[in-house]
């Protein structure tokens, strides 16, 4: 039985999603939404929290460990836990994802006793640091599921490296573990490990200069020697070269692969209660008989001289908002940079969902000080 949850302002379906360990593409089809990018306060929202998806998948051998990747069978089930990296940096987000799989000849009966379906914990040495329940109520409603031979469900979450008191963890190596709360399965887990570095700024950056100066290197993305590599001065993933550029010789497409997400970012200086401005232009690929279903986030994270998380400045935007395969000029600004912040994360990350077939190319990327 699903939960419900009413929308406050500032919420997304993205965030909401995030919150409950589900996805865009669930909410929308759950709660009928035409338009994933438009929701109102007020709104209530049915939240299924998590997803069952009826194909057969070729399993992982017993035990299996593939990249960030750890399989085990419990009875008639193959348990598989991931997450999309294996090295953070402090203060990124961890998604984690739990899928458990009938990898026997017959039907399996999970029942449990409220609307819950499975856990996340974060752990070090041997204490709990962050437990994805807490704080969450579910409602006491007892229920069944069968899984039917070679059927699956996948469960998902994210980790914002905060303890369960709320405060940020500290760089070091964690223990993740996933948990079906059948009653069948309530004390089988599985678990991998991952390791949290400390935020360091990156050398040569640029240092705060006169008001309209471009603080960052390699706006236009000119330099970039290596196809399969992130261009000079930028760190991504799951980037592209592209030459269809605004101008110049090259541009940064998201999306290579087009239903995972991608990341392309830089940090720079700045000074706490400055005004900043990002500009940047940014068009939507258009694949022949694809469909775009994505959310962009171009967010600037804040930290201190320590590499400790400040703050940051957070719009999104989705497919409705990029024009197509020609492109356009966005900007925002900063406010006040909060007291403390001594390091800007300038970042763009492509969140697809569905069956999304398509990218967005970013070029000339303006960060300046504008008072």
């Amino acid at each position: 039985m699903a939960t419900t949850y009413t929308v406050q302002s500032g919420d997304t379906l993205y965030l909401i999603a995030q919150r409950f360990g589900s996805t865009v593409e669930i909410l929308t089809k759950v709660n009928n939404i035409t338009d994933p990018g438009v929701i109102f306060v007020g709104q209530v929202l049915t939240i299924s929290e998590g997803e069952a998806v009826e194909t057969i998948d070729e399993p992982l051998a017993e035990n299996q460990v593939s990249g960030n990747r750890a399989s085990r069978r419990v009875g008639g089930l193959l348990y598989t836990l991931s997450t999309d990296k294996s090295v953070y940096r402090q203060g990124e987000d961890v998604r984690v994802t739990l899928t458990k799989t009938n990898v026997s000849g017959r039907n399996i009966n999970l029942s449990y006793r409220t609307t819950q379906r499975f856990d996340f914990v974060a752990r070090r040495r041997a204490g709990e640091v962050w437990r994805w329940s807490r704080g969450r109520s579910f409602a006491q409603v007892s229920s069944n599921i069968r899984l039917n031979p070679g059927s699956r469900q996948t469960f998902r979450a994210v980790w914002d490296q905060g303890d369960n008191r709320g405060e940020q963890v500290t760089p070091g190596n964690y223990t993740i573990e996933g948990f079906n709360v059948a009653r069948e399965l309530r004390d089988e887990g599985i678990s991998i490990f991952i390791r949290i570095t400390a935020a360091v700024v990156p050398t040569p950056t640029p240092t705060p200069g006169p008001v309209g100066r471009n603080l960052l290197v390699n706006p236009g993305f000119e330099n970039w020697p290596r196809r399969a590599s992130s261009p000079s001065g930028w760190v991504g993933s799951n980037l592209f070269r592209s030459t269809t550029s605004r101008r110049g010789n090259y541009a940064a497409e998201l999306g290579a692969r087009h239903n995972e997400s991608a990341e392309l970012s830089q940090r720079v200086r700045i000074e706490p209660g400055r005004i900043y401005e990002l500009i940047w232009w940014a068009r939507e690929n258009i694949q022949p008989g694809g469909v775009g279903r994505f959310v962009l986030l171009v967010e600037i994270f804040y930290y201190s001289s320590a590499g400790n998380f400040v703050g940051r400045t957070e719009p999104r935007y989705t497919q409705q908002d990029i024009p197509n395969n020609a492109y356009q000029s966005y900007r925002l600004s900063t406010g006040r940079v909060p007291a403390g912040a001594r390091v800007a994360d300038v970042r763009f990350t492509f969140e697809p969902s569905g069956q999304n077939n398509n990218t967005v190319k970013i070029d000339d990327v303006i960060f300046r000080t504008l008072l």
